[in-house]
């Protein structure tokens, strides 16, 4: 545990750091353009596949090196598949796609991962800064991104055929990206957003301007650790307590750093810039992996089952740029077993993005 808190520590150094700040401000600026260039392409009815194409290609291959650290942020698109689910909605079985874009961000220290968190986003598009929920499919998607009933690919899905349920435990695996005009975004929870629909069936930018109840636990020890205020073993002997705690009495892992400027979760942005810095500061998805503390593995199990399909894909279509991706991805593990290989589909029609961020602290101490 004590590398753990030496990786936080090192993480907390790094976001304050000039060269941080310009992979912010340089993602911000790609984000920005590609969502701006989907808007002039296709004025009148902005398409969202190839918006999301535009966002995925500005992004490419971002990379900012330090002498203590360096974070690269990569992405890729595929082509010709779609991600699209079966669940139960209301006792009626339905079908929609899981998601638009996959976010990751994976923080290495000492040359392994530490924590790794994922949001599976769904685009909706604007021209007026409003955006209407009143289909079918925009309900039910909604549903699926909050909720997360037991759902399983779709046959011709991109998605493995077996069942899958996910806990979300941060409020923050699903979430919706809001697009407007000229080209900006803003990001929500799903789980949040379906109760600011709750009575109606529009959404302005404004009503995302709301309160959110803040969590009750709020720990400092981690403060008290990182300042020398506390003794390391009476640091770890609280830490111990309180995943325990929470674990047995509210059934997942605690908001432990949560008042740490890193890794808590914010499941609100209101442009561009702001996710940017709450993404690269590890505010936004779920926990999907972390070093020596509880995460949700069966969104881990997910995310590894739909590589495994993608990297397939790729290997059969000798497709490197996607080959790259999923070797920079692997990196920091340190080995382990082999995911299962599922058979790759071919559902016509659209595609999936994936856009990773690896924030690598160097060696320790």
């Amino acid at each position: 545990m004590r590398d753990v808190i030496r990786c936080i520590r090192k993480y907390m150094e790094v976001i304050d750091d000039e060269n941080f700040i310009i992979h912010w401000k340089r993602l911000s600026e790609k984000l920005l353009k590609g969502i701006q260039e989907g808007y002039k392409d296709h004025l009148h009815e902005p398409d969202i596949v190839k918006i999301i194409e535009y966002i995925i290609n500005n992004i490419g291959q971002l990379s900012t090196k330090d002498k203590r650290f360096n974070i690269s942020t990569s992405s890729i698109f595929i082509h010709g598949n779609r991600s699209q689910v079966e669940f139960e909605y209301y006792r009626k079985r339905t079908q929609r796609e899981l998601g638009d874009i996959i976010f990751i961000l994976s923080v290495i220290y000492n040359g392994k991962k530490y924590f790794e968190k994922m949001t599976i986003n769904q685009i909706k598009k604007s021209k007026n800064v409003s955006w209407n929920f009143n289909n079918d499919s925009a309900k039910e998607q909604l549903y699926l991104l909050s909720r997360f009933p037991i759902f399983r690919g779709a046959k011709g899905s991109l998605i493995p055929v077996k069942d899958y349920n996910l806990p979300n435990n941060s409020d923050c695996l699903g979430t919706h990206g809001l697009l407007y005009y000229p080209g900006d975004f803003a990001l929500i929870s799903s789980k949040q957003l379906e109760v600011i629909l709750s009575r109606k069936n529009n959404l302005k930018l404004k009503d995302l301007v709301m309160r959110i109840a803040p969590n009750n636990i709020c720990p400092c020890f981690l403060y008290c650790y990182l300042l020398n205020d506390m003794d390391f073993e009476e640091c770890l002997y609280i830490l111990h307590d309180l995943i325990h705690f929470h674990l047995r009495y509210f059934g997942h892992f605690p908001p432990f750093i949560c008042n740490l400027p890193i890794l808590s979760n914010s499941c609100m942005s209101y442009n561009v810039y702001d996710f940017s810095n709450k993404y690269l500061m590890g505010h936004i998805g779920e926990l999907i992996y972390a070093k020596k503390l509880p995460y949700n593995k069966a969104a881990f199990q997910f995310l590894h089952d739909l590589l495994s399909v993608i990297r397939k894909k790729a290997e059969r279509e000798e497709l490197e740029d996607v080959l790259k991706f999923i070797s920079s991805y692997n990196y920091g593990y340190g080995g382990g077993k082999e995911v299962e290989r599922y058979e790759e589909s071919n559902y016509e029609g659209g595609g999936i993005g994936i856009i990773h961020t690896i924030i690598n602290l160097g060696e320790g101490e």
